[in-house]
């Protein structure tokens, strides 16, 4: 990771940590690298340890969980979707078919939901948006007011391309794939259940589309698109490390006095 700023490579040890911050102190004319913590409670003790990235927890795990379930797959069909008409999992296998399903279903909520994470985190917190309504009416609507009711292709496609300046990822070749994964994420999330003739039964449609090896494609929209948003801002304090070429932006204080607050020294509380 580089810093064209400094001029400097930073070194992290994790790319799911929050990125540093550089400060640059006027009365002391130096430079410092400084890794965000947290400092909980938890009962009587205290834990320290680097601040994660949500966004890029949530997208590790669905890469690794991408992975997995592709491995399954190629182990339980090959290439027998498309040489045979039918295919009859037999007992032995199912336990790995189960363990695929819950791979690619994992991987799926996983990707939205860091896209969920990624779009709250870049809106700013002064921001606005002004719409009118059914009836004719302006409403001002502010950052939780769009968080909240706003659906998240809809952040995706006209909120973030405002706030950086920027052409629609829905021009892009990924577009559709990721509408996909939006639908197959609701399937999941909020399965639901269909009448039948006689009886109502759990909708399991969906299941046809996780199957089908398209879907692999369709979960990496998910990181196509975060790294689409991170390539606009380069050096966004809260956007994940590891989709694209990283900038740290310096932060001038005059001092460290009045700025920053010891909390307990290194190691104070390690005896």
């Amino acid at each position: 990771m580089k810093s064209r700023q400094e001029k400097k490579e930073i070194k992290v040890k994790d790319r799911r940590m929050a990125r540093p911050q550089i400060f640059h102190v006027e009365d002391v004319k130096k430079t410092v690298t400084v890794q965000p913590i947290e400092i909980l409670k938890i009962g009587d003790c205290e834990v320290s340890f680097p601040t994660p990235n949500n966004v890029a927890l949530f997208s590790s795990i669905a890469s690794k969980q991408l992975q997995q379930a592709i491995n399954i797959h190629a182990s339980l069909f090959g290439g027998k979707l498309k040489k045979s008409r039918i295919i009859e999992v037999k007992d032995d296998d199912v336990p790995r078919l189960f363990n695929y399903l819950e791979c690619i279903q994992s991987s799926v909520v996983a990707i939205y939901t860091a896209i969920e994470s990624f779009c709250n985190i870049a809106i700013p917190e002064n921001y606005s948006l002004t719409v009118k309504n059914q009836k004719g009416v302006t409403e001002i609507w502010d950052k939780a007011a769009v968080e909240r009711w706003h659906k998240t292709s809809d952040k995706i496609s006209t909120i973030l391309p405002e706030i950086f300046k920027s052409k629609s990822p829905k021009d892009l070749i990924f577009w559709a794939d990721f509408k996909n994964l939006e639908t197959i994420r609701n399937d999941i999330v909020h399965q639901k259940t269909i009448k039948k003739t006689t009886e109502t039964e759990v909708d399991a449609r969906f299941l046809k589309k996780l199957l089908d090896p398209a879907v692999f494609n369709v979960i990496r929209s998910g990181f196509e698109i975060i790294k689409f948003f991170c390539e606009k801002d380069t050096s966004h304090a809260y956007f994940p490390m590891g989709f694209c070429e990283v900038q740290l932006k310096p932060i001038v204080i005059d001092s460290w006095q009045g700025n920053f607050e010891l909390i307990r020294a290194s190691g104070a509380a390690d005896a």
